[in-house]
């Protein structure tokens, strides 16, 4: 994860970063030409997002080693 200051970004992204509802409000940062250039999450939204990942990554290893043992390859060695 790449750091900045929160001294270093200006006044109104600091006020959106302290909103009692981060996970219902994203932060948006577009280009001149309206495009979504990028994303700024609070912490709590960070936290969310890498727990739901982690919950994601388990229950993809979960079913693969299902499928392996329902495959008969483990009886095979």
């Amino acid at each position: 994860m790449r750091k900045i200051s929160k001294d270093d970004v200006g006044e109104e992204l600091q006020s959106l970063l302290v909103e009692q509802h981060p996970l219902e409000e994203d932060i948006g940062i577009f280009d001149e030409k309206d495009e979504l250039s990028g994303v700024v999450i609070t912490k709590d939204a960070y936290d969310f997002f890498l727990r739901k990942v982690e919950e994601e990554e388990d229950r993809i290893d979960n079913e693969t080693i299902e499928e392996f043992n329902k495959s008969g390859e483990k009886d095979e060695q």
